[in-house]
């Protein structure tokens, strides 16, 4: 319906930069992306909230917290499977709901072993609060 189709923008939200770290809009993933030491996080949506460059950096903390709790959650979860757990790596953490619960999703993968498992770590107000194994 030609005069009242709305017309589509392929221009993409521009990278937002604080304090070293740059967030930038993938159109396809309808999210952002940055990272900071060395963990890429993600944030749903077009509008950027500068607040999530803090959250990363809370979560950063609370992951360190953690650290053996979440390898043993992780093993746990692919108990009687082949999977080398100690190729275990955080592939990125999804942010969209810290600024109302404080929680996080760490979504966890590994080497040829995992085939295509992967295994999500839900974090809220710095416990683990669910594991779950995917494919």
């Amino acid at each position: 319906m030609w005069p009242f189709r709305k017309k589509h923008s392929n221009k993409a939200p521009k990278e937002v930069f604080k304090d070293g770290t740059t967030a930038r809009y993938d159109s396809k993933l309808d999210s952002w992306t940055f990272e900071l030491e060395e963990v890429e996080f993600h944030l749903s949506g077009i509008q950027f909230k500068e607040e999530a460059f803090d959250w990363a950096r809370q979560v950063v903390v609370v992951v360190r917290s953690l650290d053996q709790q979440i390898k043993k959650s992780v093993a746990g979860c692919l108990e009687g499977r082949p999977c080398n757990t100690d190729a275990a790596q955080i592939f990125w953490v999804n942010l969209d709901d810290y600024k109302t619960s404080k929680t996080f999703d760490l979504a966890f993968g590994g080497d040829d072993s995992w085939g295509d498992f992967g295994v999500n770590v839900i974090v809220t107000d710095g416990k683990i609060v669910n594991v779950f194994r995917g494919d």
